[in-house]
């Protein structure tokens, strides 16, 4: 059975392990342990499980009510056709309407198909683009 819920510091080996794979694969940015840490204590890393295995995750970055951020998210390749990531997205959205957040972004490494696209992230919000970049 398929189980999603906050993270707990019973689950930060399987955050840790979870970030860990993620990065080695280029998904996501890597987080210092300590930083992780902090997310998990703060409720802000939503983890998928089957059984006793966590298969997924994702981390909501509250900066403010009008403005956070849905980041580090990861699934298990095996588990990618599972709908997984969907629950994920599903699971923040649902997170940060509860605590208030009136606008959500997203930077992907790497989008396949215009994953995030099918849940309404696009470039702009009112017309303005949100996000500028500098390579250095």
């Amino acid at each position: 059975m398929i189980n999603v819920k906050d993270a707990t510091k019973k689950d930060l080996a399987a955050v840790f392990d979870l970030f860990s794979k993620g990065v080695k694969e280029g998904a996501i940015i890597k987080r210092p342990k300590k930083e992780i840490t902090k997310l998990v204590s703060e409720k802000k890393v939503i983890l998928v499980s089957e059984g006793k295995s966590a298969v997924g995750m994702v981390t909501l970055d509250f900066y403010s009510k009008r403005f956070s951020e849905l980041r580090s998210i990861y699934v298990e390749k095996e588990y990618r056709s599972k709908h997984v990531g969907k629950m994920l997205v599903e699971a923040v959205f649902s997170k940060a309407k509860k605590m208030g957040v009136k606008e959500l972004m997203t930077v992907a490494i790497k989008e396949k198909e215009g994953w995030f696209r099918k849940f309404g992230f696009n470039e702009e919000v009112h017309g303005f683009k949100v996000a500028l970049f500098k390579q250095l």
